[in-house]
């Protein structure tokens, strides 16, 4: 695949922009070669474990062509850039997949910048509002991302590089050479590895935290839900334009959604038309999260139901509300990544979202364990 979700240059439906991978990914010297010609292979299938004694010596990567600016920087040249250790990591606001890497990447930085450690966060939007500088600076305070971020509205650096997922880390070495590359989540402990071997940090030096082994958790990825997109550019479950769907009777089909109620659909979001427009789900998840936005300056509740009752504490997250009624919902009311359920293991069930309002927009469904 050689196209990025949302860029308007490419033509041809892209496939999901995240990488539900929990376990190493780290590409050899062809595999990386074969990225940045632009290669159709899905990573997973050039999937090897790291041989950190003897890693492989791939390409220089081009210069960093951040035309839209820096979050936490001056822009950075490749003479700021050389006799640097440097870990370029593709990532997104709304993907939780990439939130879930950052502490990882800010423990490395805080450990390793003064031994010669360059990570650069270069911010490859999907959605159209994640181009707004606003909303991306917010977000880089909120998740306290310390680090030069490269704006890449336009995709350019993505292009450059042929990168094709989110998250996606490309390490090289003080030469400026590609050393190692990681797509999706996990291998922390052995992409930590790869950076104390290039930066040349002794065995007995301490590591960065958090360190996690994130190996048991790799057969309950393989069988969640998967990412699922409301837009009619990628999703199934709307018809272009104002429809008004009928309420169903019974749950949909597993990893299935279903729109009920009147809907205004798009190419990226599906937005409610009236209060008392829902969407149901069925998954297979231990977390729920969801892409939404208001209209501008009118925020919008979201009534969150599990087979038919409101959450109950142990499913809540930190964004859950709860009314006089005892009915649980999220107010939506900036256009970010939404936690809605957290249960304490993978479980099956029907999630119903009820707007409470008209103007609420719903991009995509993401799944945890």
């Amino acid at each position: 695949m050689d196209e990025a979700s949302g860029v308007p240059a490419h033509t041809e439906p892209p496939r999901s922009r995240r990488v539900y991978l929990l376990v190493a990914v780290a590409l050899t010297v062809a595999a990386a070669a074969a990225v940045f010609i632009a290669s159709s292979a899905d990573p997973r299938d050039l999937a090897t474990r790291a041989d950190v004694s003897n890693l492989p010596v791939g390409p220089k990567l081009p210069s960093l062509d951040a035309a839209e600016g820096w979050i936490n920087s001056d822009p950075l040249s490749k003479a700021d850039l050389r006799d640097k250790v440097v870990v370029y990591d593709f990532w997104t606001y709304s993907c939780v997949n990439c939130v879930r890497t950052l502490p990882h990447l800010e423990a490395w930085y805080d450990r390793y910048a003064d031994d010669g450690l360059v990570i650069v966060g270069i911010h490859s939007p999907e959605f159209e509002f994640e181009k707004d500088h606003d909303n991306v600076r917010d977000a880089v305070a909120r998740l306290h991302v310390n680090y030069p971020v490269a704006l890449d509205d336009n995709m350019a650096i993505w292009n450059q590089f042929s990168n094709q997922y989110w998250p996606a880390k490309y390490i090289t070495d003080r030469r400026g050479r590609v050393r190692y590359l990681h797509f999706g989540e996990g291998s922390y402990a052995e992409t930590e590895s790869v950076i104390r071997k290039l930066l040349g940090i002794p065995k007995s030096a301490p590591s960065a935290e958090p360190i996690d082994d994130d190996s048991t958790q790799t057969a309950q990825v393989a069988t969640i839900t998967p990412e699922t997109y409301l837009g009619t550019l990628r999703g199934s479950a709307a018809q272009p334009g104002v429809v008004t769907y009928p309420v169903g009777s019974d749950a949909p089909a597993i990893d299935q959604a279903r729109l009920e109620g009147t809907w205004n659909a798009g190419d990226e979001q599906v937005t409610s038309d009236a209060a008392g427009a829902a969407i149901v789900l069925r998954y297979r998840a231990g977390e729920v999260n969801l892409v939404l936005g208001p209209q501008p300056g009118m925020p919008v509740d979201l009534l969150i139901e599990i087979d038919g009752r409101p959450l109950n504490e142990s499913e809540r997250t930190s964004q859950t509300m709860v009314d006089a009624d005892g009915n649980t919902f999220i107010r939506v009311a900036a256009y970010d990544l939404y936690r809605l359920v957290l249960s304490p293991s993978v479980e099956e069930h029907t999630i119903r979202l009820v707007a409470r309002g008209a103007g609420l927009e719903a991009f995509a469904f993401t799944f945890g364990t």
